[in-house]
């Protein structure tokens, strides 16, 4: 046992001296470590410690900042505002310093951001709260520059809001509503344009970012530079705000009426290609694009299902007038007649029977005309004039398929128009025209076309035979005002000679003198065009897409009209109508000549007063002291044009053309009928949306504006009494 003892203590000695051996070699090596970090270190801090702190300062400050530019304008022809960008800012948060000061002065910091955030004083607490590290946080996106003042002007315990600062950005704004909604598009909620020139002209209206950036100089002073962001291009239309804004308001009461699944509307000079006004139904508001609300009543949109929502704004977004493909039926048959006269298949002196309807080919189903009874024997002018199948029908027998052909080709059917618009569609059309095809292409069916396709098409017609592209902006302006693009009319083609399109441009004055388009006729201007009326497939459910195209003056086409109806009744003439109220402004707006006006004995003459820049009320009085009438087109109280203009001599009692505009187009109230009441009923009437002017205890006989003008509220109404 004794010698057991002896060893195990002689094993256990041997132990602690190996730990203790490897425990010195352990601390030596870390000592050793420890010296030879501390020599580097000195070292390393002797000979580039200077360059080394350079660096890592430099890395700490020299991050870069952003400086966001503003999205560019854009506006019409006239160089009125339809689109802009204005200051906002984004609310930032350093919740780590928020949280560091006392309850009462972070009571007061949640305070002042609910009051001009709309967020209650809890949420901006919990949001601080969960964020408990964190040095930059976005409390609140693009908030107006007016409540950004207030918050920066708010003090606790005598100094600015702690942990609280701004990042400039702006807010695309949209001020006149759904006004061309479809051409312009929408900024979204990822910072891209999206449909329209949003999207088209996205690159020249984003700008480019500046940079603010921190940095060493002279090896001691740190300083800021700053690279100035650029802003966006301003766009240039060709669309005239009045132009459009009269066309929105006479298609809005047609559809209201009628209620059409689409319509669209062109407007445009048919020898430069300039687009004058665009417009697309059903539509929406750029912006609060995603939001269908006032379109289709808060009801109706609330019990759509999300699936239903997005089908309805993709049809409200999609630009008719590019996006759809239809068939144009008779608006087409003029191109037709162009392309036989030119080709000389047909001569013009040739006399064409209508029975009703036509036998294509043996053993099919006759075309019909859609006067059934027949049109009976009848000219090439009257072939138009009368839209007669038959007689289309047997001049279109008279081109080989393979000419058919290349005359749709060079009015552009089947190809893009190059408009500059996203999403263009280019139609359908046959490769082969057999007997049958070709029979229903000369009345305009059997292939599709886009609006646009069509008025472009049509513009050669009557321009001298030569085919343009359309287009939509004429400039694009950069922040230093130097214009950087410049367009201009481009021609693509002749398509037919000058001689048949000026003979065919007369022969369609007969189509509104006394043909199947009398409902375009404008006093005073010679007017030519055509209807259109497409049997829409599936053929038996009878439904039609009705159109008409036409243009002013017959000697010398300055404007061409095309205005599309889908799925109204067929002998309804809506299209027809709409023209005619449309052109009735337009036409005087431009300055187109009347024709023939017949001489007046200068006693009963009145010279036209200047009432441009003056308001309804001006406008009304000097205009009645000159015993002439007026009407406004247009909303809002200020005159920016007259038709005609100052010291044209008229008729006494003949009407001036006064178009409107305002700066408040959210603010907009329509005028009442108060004529037959006493003042006091018109008062109780209007209550706060208008003041009324006038004395008489008589009952109101006349008043400016007149009843069904949109005026800012709270504008007066001034009133005459029968007393």
């Amino acid at each position: 046992m004794k010698k057991e003892d002896k060893n195990k203590k002689k094993y256990a000695l041997l132990s602690k001296q190996r730990l203790h051996r490897r425990v010195f070699f352990i601390g030596f090596f870390f000592l050793s470590s420890m010296v030879s970090m501390a020599y580097r270190i000195t070292d390393i801090k002797l000979k580039n410690g200077e360059d080394y702190q350079k660096q890592v300062l430099n890395r700490m400050i020299g991050k870069e900042g952003v400086i966001n530019p503003q999205r560019g304008a854009v506006v019409d022809r006239n160089s009125k505002t339809i689109v802009t960008s204005v200051l906002s800012y984004h609310v930032i948060l350093d919740p780590k310093v928020i949280l560091a000061l006392k309850e009462e002065e972070k009571n007061s910091i949640y305070k002042a951001l609910a009051e001009q955030t709309n967020q209650s004083e809890t949420a901006i607490k919990e949001f601080v709260e969960s964020k408990p590290q964190l040095r930059y946080s976005i409390l609140s996106k693009n908030l107006e520059d007016e409540k950004v003042n207030l918050l920066k002007q708010k003090k606790v315990n005598g100094t600015s809001l702690k942990g609280v600062s701004f990042e400039e950005s702006f807010t695309r704004k949209y001020p006149k509503g759904e006004f061309a909604a479809h051409l312009i598009g929408f900024y979204n909620k990822n910072g891209q344009g999206q449909y329209g020139i949003e999207q088209q002209y996205n690159e020249a209206l984003l700008g480019k970012q500046g940079r603010i950036f921190s940095q060493l100089q002279d090896e001691q002073i740190v300083t800021t530079e700053i690279k100035a962001a650029e802003d966006g291009a301003t766009i240039v239309l060709t669309i005239d705000e009045v132009i459009q804004q009269y066309v929105e308001t006479t298609m809005k009461k047609y559809i209201k009426e009628y209620k059409p699944i689409n319509a669209s509307a062109i407007i445009m000079n048919p020898t430069t290609g300039e687009v004058y006004s665009m417009f697309s139904y059903p539509s929406f508001n750029p912006g609060d694009y995603n939001v269908l609300k006032s379109q289709l009543g808060n009801d109706v949109w609330a019990a759509l299902s999300d699936t239903e929502k997005t089908q309805k704004l993709n049809d409200a977004w999609k630009n008719y007038n590019i996006q759809y493909n239809y068939e144009p039926g008779s608006t087409f048959k003029p191109l037709l007649v162009a392309a036989a006269m030119d080709e000389s298949s047909i001569d013009i002196e040739h006399k064409y029977l209508c029975t009703g309807s036509k036998v294509v080919m043996e053993g099919q189903a006759p075309i019909k005309c859609w006067k059934r009874e027949g049109h009976g024997e009848q000219t090439l002018e009257e072939v138009l004039a009368n839209s007669c199948n038959v007689g289309m029908i047997e001049i279109g027998s008279t081109l080989q398929s393979e000419t058919f052909l290349k005359y749709m080709d060079l009015y552009g059917f089947g190809n893009p128009t190059g408009i500059q618009l996203p999403g263009e569609e280019k139609g359908v059309l046959h490769q082969k025209l057999g007997m049958i095809e070709k029979a229903t292409y000369s009345i305009g069916q059997g292939f599709t076309c886009t609006p646009v396709q069509l008025i472009t098409a049509f513009s050669s017609l009557i321009n001298g035979g030569y085919l343009l592209q359309p287009y939509v902006v004429s400039s694009i302006v950069d922040d230093s005002d130097e214009t950087i693009y410049r367009n201009k009319t481009t021609i693509r083609r002749q398509v037919v000679s000058e001689e048949t399109s000026r003979k065919v441009t007369q022969y369609l004055q007969k189509v509104v003198d006394t043909g199947t388009g009398v409902n375009a006729s404008v006093n005073g201007y010679s007017i030519g065009g055509k209807t259109g009326t497409a049997q829409k497939l599936p053929r038996e459910d009878e439904k039609y897409i009705l159109s008409f195209i036409g243009y002013a003056p017959i000697s010398n086409p300055q404007v061409v009209g095309l205005i599309v109806f889908d799925e109204i009744p067929e002998h309804s003439g809506v299209p027809s109508r709409v023209f005619q109220e449309m052109m009735a402004n337009i036409l005087p707006y431009l300055e187109i000549d009347l024709n023939g006006s017949k001489e007046t004995k200068d006693e009963q003459m009145s010279k036209v007063p200047q009432v441009v820049n003056t308001d309804i009320y001006k406008a009304s009085e000097l205009l009645a002291a000159s015993q002439l009438h007026y009407e406004v087109i247009g909303v809002g109280k200020k005159v920016i044009r007259q038709y005609p203009n100052e010291g044209t001599q008229l008729p006494k009692e003949s009407v001036v053309k006064l178009y409107m505009q305002t700066e408040a187009p959210d603010n907009l109230i329509e005028t009442p009928h108060l004529q037959g009441m006493t003042i006091e009923e018109a008062k109780l009437l209007v209550g706060d949306g208008f003041v009324i002017e006038g004395s008489g205890k008589g009952s109101i006989r006349h008043q400016v504006p007149e009843a069904g003008h949109k005026v800012e509220k709270n504008s007066k109404i001034i009133v005459q009494t029968s007393e």
